[in-house]
């Protein structure tokens, strides 16, 4: 399966608001999307969508996946989400590749950045495969939750 790179659509946000992971993972469930789009979170303002969302689907179109670029001043901060029933299919490596061939293209030269809960073991094997490397740990509060988090980096 090849996966590419999309426009990031309303109902490709609100099937995200749809998925449902289980057991400790389950931080990372949105929350229903009208509270979401009350709220006026991110993925829910078109402009935001289109500037720096990507969806991330196979050949036929199926939703795979999104990532998310913010331009910060120095760096660009990465967001990323697999489809519960694809996690730890594979599709992982794929994905990071995916988001630093859009960082190189759109933001050519500036470090890559991501932060990940401490808990999640299998991300951050991912990230590491994909070359980033940790360089914090804190706690902090959370939209979705309280938690540790584990910072990463990525020069390309």
């Amino acid at each position: 399966m090849k996966l590419k790179v999309t426009n990031l659509t309303e109902a490709c946000a609100k099937e995200i608001c749809n998925w449902k992971y289980d057991d400790e993972y389950s931080v990372y469930n949105y929350p229903e999307w009208s509270r979401i789009s009350s709220e006026k979170w991110a993925i829910t303002i078109e402009e935001k969508r289109k500037d720096e969302f990507n969806a991330i689907v196979d050949d036929g179109n199926i939703l795979y996946g999104y990532i998310r670029l913010i331009n910060k001043d120095k760096y660009i901060l990465i967001g990323v989400g697999l489809k519960p029933c694809v996690c730890g299919q594979g599709l992982g490596n794929d994905l990071m590749e995916i988001v630093k061939g859009q960082c190189r293209k759109l933001y050519p030269g500036k470090k890559i950045v991501l932060e990940v809960r401490a808990f999640n073991k299998r991300a951050i094997k991912c990230y590491k495969r994909a070359g980033f490397s940790v360089v914090d740990t804190y706690k902090k509060d959370t939209p979705i939750g309280y938690g540790e988090f584990v910072k990463m980096e990525c020069t390309y």
